[in-house]
This record gives C-alpha cells, sequence and structure tokens, in this order.
C-alpha cells in the first residue's frame, strides 16, 4: 500500500489537474460575476456553483482511484444502463420545451453526461477487444452503431450539441486507433454532404471531391457506387430533412449564417456576444464592470455565453489565457494516452479528451459567431451540476490511467 502511494504521489499528473482547478476556480468567479445583475433567481448562484466544483472533486478522486480494469469489465452493464435512463428521460415533465433532466430536489441530473464516459467505455472495449480483431470493417461498424445509439436518444430530447458530441468522440478514438484516413472521411462524407448542400455549387464541389478521393485511393467501385449514391440521395433528400427540424433549429442555422437576418430575435445571442468580447479589448473593463453584463444584454451569461463575460471584463488576454489553459490540459492528457500501455486505458482518455475539446471548439467558436448556438456549455466554466460533475469525472479517468500509465 505504501509503495502504491508512493508511485502515485510519482505518476500523478499534477500539471494536468492544476490546470483544471485553475478553470474551475475561474468559472466560480465568472459566475459569480455573471449573476451580479438585477435579475431574480440568479443570486447566490456561484456558491451552488462552487459546492458543485466541491462534489467533482470528490466524483473525480473515485474515478482516479478505481482501477481501470473495473471501468472496462463493468463498460456493458453502464452503457445499457445509460441507454435506459436517456429513455426514461424522454418521458420526465419537460423543462425548456426538452427532456433532458430528471429533477432531484435542487439538482438536475442530466443522463447525456453519463452517457459520454459511457460511450467512452464501451467504444474502446469494442476496438481494443478480440472478438472483431480479424474483421476490421465490422469493428469500425460495431464502434460507430455504439456511438449512433446514445447519440439518436439524445437527438430525440431535443440536444443537438450534445448529440454531436458522439460522433466527436467516435472519430477521436477512431484516429488514435489507427483507422485509415480515407475511412475516416468517407464515414464523414455524408454529413459533409448535409453541410455542403446549403448551396448546390458547394454541394456539387462536394461530390466532385467525392469522386477525386475515390479515384486518389483507389476504391473498389463495390464500395465506392454505394458510397456516392448514399451522398447523392442525402443532397436529393436535404430539403425534406429542412422541413423535418425543428423551427428554432432552423432559426440557428439561418442566422449562424447571417446575424443581422433578426438582430432583435433570434440573432440577438450572437450580435451581444460579439460585442461584448469586442468591448473588452486587449485587457478588459475590469472584473465585475461588464456593461453588457449589467445591463443584461448578454444573454445566458453565466451559462452557455461565460466566455462573452470573460472577453468583455478580462479582455484578450483573459480569454487567451483560458484557451492556453484548455490546451495545456489536452496536452497533458495526450501525453498519457500516448504513454498508456493498455489499449483500452489509452482509448477511453482519447475519446473523454475529444469530447472536451468539442465542447471548448462547438462553446467558444459559438460566441465568436464561428459556430451555430447550440446551447453547449464551456467545461469547468459554464454554470451547471451535471456538466461540471461529469467533467472532472473524466478528468479523474484521465488522471487513473495516467497513475495506471505502465500497466497491460
Amino acid at each position: 500500500m505504501k509503495n502504491w502511494v508512493r508511485q502515485s504521489g510519482r505518476d500523478l499528473d499534477l500539471q494536468l489537474l492544476a490546470a483544471m482547478l485553475l478553470l474551475c476556480l475561474a468559472g466560480v468567479a465568472m459566475v459569480y460575476s455573471a449573476t451580479q445583475i438585477d435579475q431574480p433567481g440568479l443570486s447566490g448562484l456561484w456558491t451552488r456553483q462552487l459546492l458543485w466544483v466541491g462534489i467533482g472533486l470528490a466524483v473525480m478522486a473515485v474515478f482516479a482511484a478505481v482501477p481501470f480494469r473495473y471501468f472496462e469489465a463493468l463498460a456493458w452493464p453502464f452503457y445499457l444502463g445509460t441507454l435506459a435512463l436517456l429513455v426514461l428521460v424522454l418521458f420526465a415533465p419537460a423543462q425548456a420545451k426538452a427532456h433532458r433532466w430528471f429533477s432531484l430536489g435542487s439538482f438536475n441530473l442530466q443522463p447525456s453526461e453519463l452517457a459520454k464516459i459511457a460511450a467512452a467505455f464501451i467504444i474502446a472495449r469494442t476496438l481494443t477487444g478480440r472478438a472483431l480483431a480479424r474483421h476490421p470493417a465490422l469493428r469500425v461498424a460495431a464502434a460507430s452503431a455504439l456511438a449512433l445509439g446514445p447519440m439518436a436518444l439524445v437527438l430525440v430530447e431535443p440536444d443537438l450539441g450534445t448529440a454531436m458530441c458522439f460522433p466527436a468522440m467516435l472519430l477521436g478514438m477512431l484516429f488514435w486507433a489507427r483507422v485509415p484516413i480515407k475511412t475516416l472521411f468517407f464515414m464523414l462524407s455524408p454529413f459533409l454532404s448535409v453541410l455542403a448542400v446549403v448551396s448546390m455549387p458547394s454541394w456539387v464541389v462536394f461530390m466532385a471531391v467525392l469522386v477525386a478521393a475515390f479515384w486518389f485511393f483507389r476504391t473498389r467501385f463495390r464500395l465506392a457506387a454505394p458510397l456516392f449514391l448514399l451522398n447523392a440521395a442525402i443532397g436529393s433528400l436535404a430539403p425534406l430533412l429542412w422541413n423535418n427540424l425543428r423551427e428554432y433549429q432552423q432559426r440557428r442555422i439561418l442566422i449562424f449564417i447571417n446575424p443581422g437576418l433578426d438582430p432583435k430575435g433570434a440573432g440577438w445571442h450572437v450580435l451581444q456576444s460579439k460585442i461584448a468580447i469586442g468591448s473588452g479589448g486587449l485587457f478588459g473593463k475590469g472584473f465585475l464592470e461588464g456593461t453588457q453584463k449589467k445591463l443584461s444584454f448578454l444573454p445566458a451569461q453565466q451559462t452557455d455565453f461565460i466566455f462573452s463575460a470573460i472577453g468583455e471584463e478580462l479582455g484578450f488576454l483573459g480569454c487567451l489565457t483560458v484557451i492556453l489553459l484548455f490546451g495545456w490540459l489536452i496536452y497533458r492528457g495526450l501525453l498519457i494516452a500516448q504513454q498508456a500501455r493498455n489499449g483500452f486505458a489509452s482509448l477511453t482518455v482519447v475519446g473523454l479528451l475529444s469530447v472536451l475539446t468539442f465542447h471548448l471548439v462547438l462553446n467558444v467558436g459559438m460566441t465568436l459567431g464561428l459556430m451555430p448556438v447550440t446551447g453547449i456549455p464551456l467545461p469547468f466554466l459554464s454554470y451547471g451540476g451535471s456538466a461540471v460533475i461529469a467533467m472532472m469525472a473524466m478528468v479523474g479517468i484521465v488522471l487513473n490511467v495516467g497513475l495506471r500509465r505502465y500497466e497491460y
């Protein structure tokens, strides 16, 4: 026991832990600042955020202490359990016109946060298991199906931003598992076709690129033909897909393309966010001194748009510091994944880091008008119990692998 404690102290990644703690403390401070406005229900949110961080530290310690072999052994029960919760939450009372949370008194449990961890475990187990070792194509197909299961249930809630975390995780893990780049491109092609179909010229260019990729990679006709027909069908069905989107989803896409279409309505979020960040300049207006925040022009400033509040009050340097802390955390995590001798552990770390990176890119891009507004939180900083605790649990798993990086 004494030797394990000594080894743990040596192998614990203190730099990764320090980066996460600094982000959490910054989150508590910015939630405090963002709620210092004359609006009912916001007073005291920073103390609850501090409570969530405290609970998250305890959860992180548990996930760091339990040997990752238990995660591998319990991957299937955990995955199936989270799928059951995702089904049950659809019958829970709606909150904000969505079925995403179980109300447990003052705490709202969001099953999709647990599903991210469960998906990382089961995909890592599938990609490293012996059952499909001799069938690479079936292994990739099985991993994809396991990611699409929770993704589909989260889409029904509806929660588009969280649903997109699962394909982001899958791609990161497949890349780390050395799946060929051409396979990843062809897997992404239907999604890229949907993006390209916003205009006929862009879709024609994409289809030409797809054909060129078939030629460049010497893809067999029996594989190229169905994939080409699938992308052609998606392009043809795009109007139908558009009509099946909810009105607020259509509005978000249109406003993402041109926020000026509705500057006092759906475009308000993006425009005010860009004004807040731009007005901060290099050094910011000072902590608690943000005018966009004080006048409540900045929407959801303690949750989805907390990065905008950071930009206004702490300026470019404050935003850069936050980005660098995230970058250092991700870098240290990737070092752990690279050094881990166990394939399951290494892939799990990459899957969780892919989720964290996706949250970061989408949230920051959203506040800058580079990504559509999806309501996805900024890890460790945005207010919210489930998200904070789940992200700290993910860090606990990464630290767990770091402590046991030499185990097979």
